[in-house]
C-alpha cells in the first residue's frame, strides 16, 4: 500500500452542547463547517412543524424548543411521500432510556416495524447491544455503541439500491447490502423516554446520482479489506501454517483473468494478538521463495499494524506483486501474478486498504487521511 503514490491516492479517494444551545450555533455535531456547493437536501421539517408527516399510533408528538418532541404514548411520524434511494440527515436529542429510531422504506406506513421497514435504531440502552443506536436492526450490527444521551447528535442514512449506510456524528456505525425493502415511507419513532428531532432533511437520489458516486473498490468489511479487483472475485477455502507449525483455516478471494491471477488471502487468529509482526515476516519469507526478489520492504499501516511489500520475478518470466498486513487479529496476503508491467496488477497492489467492519480505513496517519476514508460494505 504505497500511501504516498499518486496512483494509490487517486484510486482510493473516489448539534453540540446541551438542549439550550441554539440550532444555528449547534451545527453538525463534531464537524467543522466548510464551504462547498449548495446543498441538494430538501427540508422535511426544521423542527417548527410536521406538516410533511402523518401520524401513526398515539405518540405525543408536539413542538417544543424549536424541535419535534414526544415523551409518552407509542407511535410514528410518517412522511407523506415514499422514497426509494436517498440521503437523509437529521438532528436528534435523546434522554436517558430513550427508545426511538428512524424507519425507512416502510411497506406499511400505518404499522411500521423492523419487519416491514429497515429500522435504524436510536436506543443507547438497548439490552441487545448489536441492535443499539446506529444499528440497522437485524441487518447490520453496531459495535461499539455510540453514546448519544443528553446531547444533540446528527444521524445520516444512505439508501442506494441494496446499499445501506448509517453514520452517527460523522462516524460510520453500519454498512450492509440488503434487498428486502426497495421503496416506502420514512418514519420517526417514539417508544419510550424523551426524543427531540429537528432539521430532518432528505435528498432523493437518481440512478445517475448513484452511478456518479459508485466506486470500483470491493470492500469486504467482514474480512477486513478493500481493494480494486479486475472483476467480481470468487471465494475458496484455504489453509495457512504459522511458524510454530499450527494450521489455521483461511479464505481466499480471487480473480483469474487472461492468464493473470489476483488474490487476497485472509487468515483469522481470534485468540491471537491484534497484530503479529512474526506472522508478517514468515509470510514474506514464504512469498520470497517464489522467485527472484526485486524489492522488499517492511511497512506499517498506521500505528501498530505491521506489514510488508515484495516484488518478485518468477521463473516463468511473470511478475508477482505481493503484500502482507496484520491487524484486527488477522493476516492478509495480497498477490498479483501477471505479465511484467500489467496495469491491473499495479492497480490491485496499490489499492489495498485495511478496513473495519463498517468500512472505515484503519490507516489514520498517512498523508491525505485527515478525513477518514469510508467504503460501502459489499
Amino acid at each position: 500500500m504505497y500511501r504516498g503514490s499518486t496512483i494509490a491516492m487517486g484510486l482510493l479517494f473516489a448539534g453540540l452542547g446541551v438542549l439550550g444551545v441554539s440550532h444555528e450555533a449547534a451545527g453538525q455535531a463534531g464537524q467543522t463547517a466548510q464551504a462547498g456547493p449548495p446543498s441538494k437536501m430538501v427540508m422535511l421539517t426544521d423542527g417548527r412543524d410536521f406538516k410533511n408527516f402523518d401520524q401513526a399510533g398515539n405518540a405525543s408528538w408536539h413542538i417544543a424548543e424549536r424541535a419535534i418532541v414526544a415523551d409518552h404514548g407509542n407511535g410514528y411520524l410518517v412522511t407523506k411521500e415514499p422514497y426509494s434511494d436517498f440521503k437523509l440527515r437529521a438532528e436528534f436529542w435523546a434522554d436517558e432510556g430513550t427508545n426511538s429510531g428512524i424507519f425507512i422504506r416502510c411497506d406499511d406506513p400505518q404499522r411500521p416495524s423492523a419487519q416491514s421497514c429497515y429500522e435504524v435504531n436510536i436506543f443507547d440502552a438497548n439490552p441487545n447491544k448489536d441492535n443499539a443506536t446506529g444499528a440497522i436492526v437485524n441487518v447490520a450490527k453496531v459495535d461499539p455503541v455510540p453514546q448519544t444521551t443528553y446531547r444533540w447528535n446528527v444521524i445520516e442514512i444512505e439508501a442506494k439500491g441494496p446499499q445501506l449506510n448509517v453514520s452517527i456524528n460523522g462516524e460510520r456505525t453500519a454498512s450492509a447490502k440488503d434487498t428486502k425493502h426497495a421503496r416506502g415511507r420514512i418514519g420517526l419513532q417514539y417508544a419510550s423516554g424523551v426524543i427531540y428531532f429537528r432539521k430532518v432533511e432528505i435528498q432523493p437520489l437518481t440512478a445517475a446520482d448513484i452511478a456518479e458516486e459508485a466506486s470500483p473498490i470491493y470492500a469486504n468489511c467482514q474480512a477486513g479489506f478493500a481493494i480494486i479487483f479486475p472483476g467480481q472475485p470468487q471465494t475458496r477455502d484455504a489453509r495457512f501454517t504459522v511458524a510454530a507449525g499450527m494450521d489455521f483455516p483461511a479464505k481466499e478471494y480471487f480473480v483469474a483473468k487472461g492468464g493473470n491471477r489476483y488474490s487476497v488471502t485472509v487468515i483469522d487468529f481470534p485468540n491471537g494478538p491484534y497484530a503479529d509482526q512474526q506472522n508478517v515476516v514468515q509470510a514474506m519469507t514464504e512469498l520470497g521463495k517464489k522467485g527472484q526478489v526485486s524489492t522488499r520492504a517492511f511497512v506499517e499501516i498506521g500505528v501498530g499494524k505491521p506489514g510488508g511489500q515484495i516484488n518478485i520475478a518468477e521463473p516463468n518470466g511473470r511478475q508477482l506483486r505481493a503484500s502482507v498486513y496484520s491487524a484486527q487479529h488477522r493476516l492478509l496476503i495480497t498477490q498479483a501474478e501477471a505479465v511484467a508491467g500489467d496495469t491491473e496488477a499495479l492497480q490491485f497492489e496499490q489499492s489495498i486498504a485495511l478496513i473495519n467492519r463498517v468500512g472505515q480505513d484503519l490507516d489514520r496517519i498517512a498523508p491525505g487521511n485527515d478525513q477518514i476514508r469510508q467504503y460501502d460494505c459489499r
